[in-house]
């Protein structure tokens, strides 16, 4: 009789990948499924009726011995590593071994989460089989801190809580701080903590950006000279940025919480910067960019506090593949000052056309001064003041009343309680209906411990406008000088750069197709093939 010696192996693997393939889909009525179940009891069945005697034998034997031992060890062995993945199931220890930490929370977002101080929930619909990296991401955020919490529902099987949610269209996350909600489609780690700031922030804080001198439009954000960009980068991290038309009021308002001047190209009125100096002189906190050639009547206020803008326009050396080093207005700075702007800054940030800023080697009394961003030293870098030269023949030589490098292109200021005007006398200077002080200060009262005022001047705009900011770490830069300008020094950090995967859109049948072809078909054959190997070596 034909013993059918090989249909044992064969039938067990045939099952074994039947039974996977039912488990793993809840479809047990699929071809492959039951093609699979069918063929192999049948061929373990051969297998069994014609090998009754040998395996009698082999349960009697010494071989049922060892048998009974390897079963023994290797359940022993299961048993351990269950075991183990149950305790680091309940004492979760997470480690990124990635070298830029991709996998790892910013410095930002995990100072977010340890100030939370109250419970966050968030809702995930996907459907089922989607989602995995957007759970990973929230994983990450409830391992970070115990008042974030999250559930991944599936609409389909879920359709009360989405319609509950006011879900329209799936990938969207519910999220819940007390009793602001907010939901938002494109998720990342970015977006989501940003949301978690504008939901958790007590106030958002006013940023006031000055118009009608023609500056940079705030909400362009499809022009390359516009600022659209960066005031969305600003609404992201929970500033609220409106224009502001000086011009026609008294004094900046009170609710301001930061002033953006950014290049005018024509004079501001004398009575506005008369306004910006009370601002800045009663611990307003501004930011001023002043392109090459422009903002001179800001000159007086700046050399006030120590600040000087140079008359030329910044050259630096760079090399250019096949041509050699090169001559160019775009400065690309890699050194940085000693700053909580730029505490850990060590990346790349690029300028165009801008101009140099002197710093008064003895600053006025009160008033810190501080380098943020500088070009490398001379004669790799330099002022160039021949700018008419400049902009008719494009050729540029270090001359000797050029400023020789390294150039300082960014700067920041702090002002301390004694340098400011916090007095009667500059209450009384300032329009009768301006809101710049508290109703209760009179003659002779004193400013606040903690006021200070803070003042950062770059020598460019248009490293922040809609073509530069995405360059290098510009946007990094331009939001931490606002935020240590906002007096937010804690949330200040260098954002993760956002890792982008190429996706294929399937079909539920491709999906499938896939599935089959890859976890199951081609481990079956590689089995298979090993199998007959191993059997046509065993009858040689």
């Amino acid at each position: 009789m034909k013993t059918y010696r090989t249909f044992g192996p064969l039938g067990l693997i045939v099952l074994i990948f039947g039974v996977l393939a039912g488990s793993i889909t809840g479809t047990w009525t699929s071809f492959y499924v039951l093609a699979h179940v069918i063929l192999g009891g049948m061929m373990l069945g051969l297998y069994l009726f014609t090998h009754v005697d040998t395996l009698r034998d082999t349960v009697s034997g010494r071989q049922a011995k060892y048998g009974t031992n390897a079963v023994v060890y290797t359940l022993l062995t299961l048993g351990v590593i269950v075991a183990v993945n149950y305790v680091a199931a309940q004492r979760e220890w997470r480690v990124d071994l990635t070298e830029e930490g991709i996998f790892s929370l910013a410095p930002q977002t995990v100072q977010l989460l340890e100030s939370l101080d109250g419970e966050v929930m968030v809702t995930g619909f996907y459907r089922e089989g989607e989602g995995g990296a957007t759970g990973d991401l929230l994983e990450s955020y409830r391992a970070a801190s115990a008042l974030f919490d999250f559930e991944m529902v599936d609409p389909d099987k879920r359709p009360e809580l989405a319609e509950q949610y006011e879900i329209s269209q799936y990938g969207t996350l519910h999220i819940a701080a007390g009793e602001d909600i907010t939901r938002i489609t494109e998720v990342s780690e970015e977006q989501l903590t940003n949301t978690l700031m504008r939901l958790t922030a007590a106030q958002r804080r006013v940023i006031y950006y000055l118009t009608g001198h023609g500056e940079p439009d705030i909400t362009d954000s499809s022009n390359v000279g516009g600022m659209g960009i960066a005031a969305s980068a600003l609404e992201n991290e929970g500033y609220d940025v409106r224009p502001l038309a000086l011009a026609g009021l008294p004094d900046v308002p009170a609710d301001a919480d930061l002033l953006m001047v950014v290049a005018p190209e024509r004079p501001v009125l004398e009575q506005e910067i008369a306004a910006i100096d009370r601002f800045i002189a009663r611990g307003g906190k501004t930011l001023m960019m002043v392109d090459p050639q422009r903002g001179d009547e800001f000159r007086p206020l700046l050399a006030s506090r120590g600040v000087t803008l140079g008359d030329d326009i910044v050259i630096e050396q760079f090399v250019q593949l096949f041509a050699g080093a090169q001559l160019g207005v775009e400065p690309i700075i890699t050194d940085y000052g000693t700053h909580p702007i730029t505490a850990g800054f060590s990346e790349r940030t690029i300028f165009n056309m801008a101009r140099s800023i002197t710093l008064s080697a003895e600053a006025p009394a009160g008033i810190d001064l501080q380098e943020l961003a500088r070009t490398s030293a001379s004669p790799n870098s330099w002022g160039e003041t021949d700018i008419q030269r400049l902009f008719e023949s494009g050729e540029v030589q270090e001359d000797e009343g050029d400023l020789a490098g390294p150039i300082v292109v960014a700067a920041a200021a702090t002002i301390g309680r004694d340098a400011l005007q916090w007095t009667a006398s500059a209450v009384a200077s300032a329009p009768a209906d301006a809101e710049v002080v508290q109703a209760d200060l009179a003659a002779g009262a004193e400013a606040p411990l903690d006021l200070e005022g803070r003042l950062v001047i770059v020598g460019d705009s248009e490293w922040a406008n809609n073509r530069y900011i995405g360059n290098f770490f510009n946007r990094d830069l331009f939001l931490n000088a606002v935020t240590w300008l906002a007096g937010e020094e804690e949330m200040i950090s260098i954002r993760p750069r956002q890792t982008r995967s190429s996706s294929v859109m399937l079909t539920q049948q491709e999906s499938t197709a896939v599935f089959y072809l890859t976890v199951l078909l081609l481990p079956e054959l590689v089995l298979f093939g090993g199998m007959f190997v191993f059997l046509g070596r065993r009858n040689r």
